[in-house]
């Protein structure tokens, strides 16, 4: 290289060096004080709304349940009534909820699964009559009085009949006629017994899928629920009734389980609507123990339907000397649409194993009402020329109310 190439090289790289120095120099210096401006945040990451992990909660829990008798009084006609009470014994209940918790306390999305059956039934029934076995001439009995006494205990029925008598002797009050706190039982005429079915195959479900939160502090909390509830029965109930149109010879004509069979109502309820609820909490030793009082309605338009199947009753055959029975074909049954409430009200204890898994121990009641359609008014022919008539009845709606003590856990995935 020569030395003319080397000398302007050696201008070249000294102009650059000045440029730079000088382009430096012009830019503006940081006033005192002023902050250094802040690094740009990378954008954060929206959070799903049901939560980035696995958050499932399941909750089970059973145990007996204690249902309240079922009373069904029956009249056939003005001198004739039956009253009987239906009880339940080894019932049980249970419930299932699964469903999903949100994040940062926003609540849970639950679906419930309850259901309560039936046990074996005992049955205590009365069959009344405006009617005596024994009454002297022109003497008429001022109300009705026991005829029949039919129970059934763990599959077994006992049917009893004892005649009631009036005399003269008899007349308490001076009146000269017969009352009904006034008459005598001498004889037993019937003591029979028979076997029927152990259980009536009642059932009730409900399934609630609902949206739930917890608001409040530590020790005290509460949490409310609201959603969507629907309802399905399905059983019968046993129905003993007078199965004659009218009085003919007294006491004759009453379904005893034995002789003549009861009347069994199949039910069947379907219904749904809306449900909530309240709870209050109240938290020891770190919330690692729960006590709380929670009350639950539901309000439902319900169908209710009730049939009897086939049965048999007697009519008289009146132009026959002495008075003749014979056996008619015979069936009732309705269907009603309506409303109706379901009410639960539950305290209870949560005891923290581990944590999200909980020990449950609660005692509810609950009260299915007006789920069950029974007869409780029948008409039946009064005479064999009556048949074609048919048979009728009223229907009523009654209650299932029950008490269940429960045991279970939950846990929070």
């Amino acid at each position: 290289m020569s030395w003319k190439r080397r000398l302007a090289v050696g201008v070249i790289a000294a102009g650059l060096v000045i440029g730079s120095q000088s382009a430096r120099a012009e830019d503006p210096a940081p006033e005192a004080g002023e902050p250094a401006a802040a690094p740009v945040e990378a954008p954060k990451k929206k959070e799903p709304f049901f939560g980035d992990h696995f958050a499932m909660y399941l909750e089970t829990r059973g145990g007996p349940a204690s249902v309240d008798a079922v009373e069904n009084p029956l009249t056939d006609g003005p001198q004739s009534n039956s009253m009987s009470e239906l009880n339940f014994n080894g019932s049980k209940a249970g419930q299932l909820t699964i469903g999903w918790t949100l994040p940062r306390d926003r609540g849970q999305y639950l679906l419930t699964y309850n259901v309560v059956a039936d046990g074996d039934f005992e049955l205590d029934a009365t069959g009344l009559q405006q009617s005596l076995a024994s009454v002297p001439p022109n003497k008429i009995l001022t109300g009705q009085v026991p005829w029949w006494y039919v129970t059934i205990r763990d599959g077994q029925v006992t049917a009893t009949q004892t005649p009631p008598v009036w005399n003269n002797a008899d007349d308490q009050n001076g009146n000269q006629q017969p009352d009904p706190n006034e008459v005598r039982y001498p004889t037993v005429a019937v003591n029979a017994t028979g076997t029927v079915a152990k259980d009536l195959g009642n059932r009730f479900q409900t399934w609630d899928l609902y949206y739930r939160r917890e608001y409040g502090g530590v020790k005290i909390r509460s949490r409310w629920t609201a959603g969507i509830r629907y309802l399905d029965y399905a059983g019968s109930i046993a129905t003993p009734s007078w199965l004659t149109g009218t009085l003919g010879t007294p006491g004759f004509g009453y379904s005893d389980g034995i002789f003549n069979d009861l009347i069994v109502m199949q039910q069947s309820t379907t219904g749904w609507g809306p449900m909530g609820s309240g709870e209050i909490q109240f938290n020891f030793f770190r919330k690692r123990l729960s006590l709380y009082a929670l009350a639950q309605v539901a309000f439902l338009l319900e169908t209710l339907e009730a049939d009897s199947g086939a049965f048999t009753y007697l009519t008289r055959d009146t132009s026959a000397t002495p008075t003749a029975y014979f056996p008619g074909y015979g069936r009732i049954g309705n269907t009603v649409s309506k409303s109706g409430w379901n009410t639960t009200f539950e305290v209870g204890a949560r005891v923290k194993l581990l944590e999200g898994f909980h020990l449950i121990v609660d005692w509810n009641r609950t009260g299915y009402l007006d789920t069950l359609l029974l007869p409780n008014d029948l008409s039946l022919p009064g005479n064999a020329g009556q048949t074609s008539l048919g048979t009728t009845a009223r229907f009523t709606s009654r209650d299932f109310v029950y008490s269940a003590f429960n045991v279970g856990l939950s846990f929070q995935f």
